[in-house]
């Protein structure tokens, strides 16, 4: 299999986890690329030319983030299921909808301050006020997280560890402590250390 990536993005880098956390990392060659560069193996796999993309063994190709993780976890997770958490329990299914609603929103402000003189203010403060009510509502909830390192957990360090990398500004992330508690002790796991984004 192949998983075409950017060291960049958070959503590829929940499906490198992912592929760690199967025991995967000798099945799956990773291909860094930039979606911006338009590579051609990434366009003729994913229409949208969005990383991260994987390609199969049969040649198909999968994508977004959520669905190679649900692929790679159905056929390659039997004995240890990163979505068995979230396919049983309602509140951590939606707190999982979060962390990606959380992602996006993430990934949306970086994009708009790319715009140079045409960031918009309007759209920063409704993305930052986003980030402060979803952050706020995942630390609240912190203490019905599974045991286990699954999806929700993966999601969440992903979108902690994407906004201290690119939004350096939002100095109020600092102010979720037992948010930031909890990523700390997760940020030395091997799949963790491998995969930091830059």
């Amino acid at each position: 299999m192949k998983l075409i990536y950017s060291d960049a993005s958070p959503y590829a880098r929940t499906a490198r986890i992912v592929v760690r956390e199967l025991g995967l990392i000798e099945q799956v060659e990773e291909i860094a690329q930039h979606p911006f560069d338009n590579p051609k193996e990434l366009i003729e796999a994913n229409p949208l030319c969005k990383v991260p993309c994987l390609i199969d063994d049969d040649g198909m190709a999968i994508f977004d983030s959520q669905v190679i993780a649900e692929y790679l976890d159905s056929n390659f997770g039997a004995d240890k299921s990163l979505f068995k958490a979230v396919n049983t329990d309602w509140q951590l299914r939606t707190l999982y909808s979060l962390t990606r609603g959380l992602l996006d929103t993430a990934v949306a402000l970086q994009q708009d301050k790319m715009r140079g003189e045409g960031q918009s203010e309007f759209w920063q403060e409704r993305f930052y006020g986003a980030l402060d009510r979803g952050l706020a509502y995942l630390q609240k909830h912190l203490a019905s997280y599974p045991k286990q390192f699954e999806v929700l957990s993966i999601n969440t360090l992903a979108l902690v560890s994407y906004l201290r990398f690119r939004h350096p500004e939002y100095t109020r992330l600092d102010g979720f402590t037992k948010l930031g508690m909890w990523f700390d002790e997760l940020e030395n796991r091997p799949s963790v250390t491998q995969t930091v984004p830059k």
